[in-house]
């Protein structure tokens, strides 16, 4: 590949990475929130015998956001399980001819999982669905962050794919193993 195709594609895929890292971050405040919701929680039961009535109904929301909004970088990190039996005894180009097959099945799921919590969070929206908690959250806040995290993680599967058919090296967990 040419380095003017190099850069033609980069203008696609680096935007995309640049998303992907910030949905992860995103994903990483969820994470860092579920924790301190939870240790109120605990310290309200045990210190002054009482419990938040929406800590764990927001806990369980910011995990879905975690895992949505984390999908994108974690398959550009390669942190994804990938069964690699037949892969490893194929010849370079039967390598990259699998990973395509790999990546357009990929992009086939990711637009399904999609199609599913954006159908899921507009149902909520427009019938004004809201948890069965006493906070009464309308349902399609926290699921439109899985829906951006559905959104992310179908623009990488992209850039994947991009990678892939451009012969580009792609992180695995190998690589990542070294590294620790």
């Amino acid at each position: 590949m040419s380095e003017s195709e190099d850069r033609k594609f980069s203008a696609i895929t680096n935007p995309i990475d640049q998303i992907s890292s910030l949905s992860c971050i995103l994903g990483g405040v969820c994470l860092v929130a579920i924790f301190l919701l939870i240790a109120a929680e605990i310290l309200a039961r045990n210190f002054i015998n009482t419990s938040l009535p929406f800590s764990w109904d927001f806990a369980a929301y910011m995990m879905g956001a975690c895992i949505f909004l984390s999908a994108g970088a974690t398959l550009k990190a390669g942190g994804h399980v990938r069964v690699t039996a037949l892969h490893d005894y194929l010849p370079p180009k039967g390598k990259q001819i699998l990973d395509i097959a790999a990546c357009l099945i990929g992009f086939i799921i990711a637009l399904a999982i999609l199609h599913a919590v954006s159908d899921m969070a507009f149902l909520s929206f427009k019938r004004g669905s809201t948890s069965s908690s006493v906070v009464r959250t309308p349902l399609w806040i926290p699921q439109a962050f899985m829906v951006l995290g559905a959104v992310v993680f179908a623009l990488q599967m992209v850039a994947q794919l991009i990678r892939t058919a451009t012969g580009q090296a792609l992180t695995n967990e190998a690589q990542i193993e070294d590294q620790l």
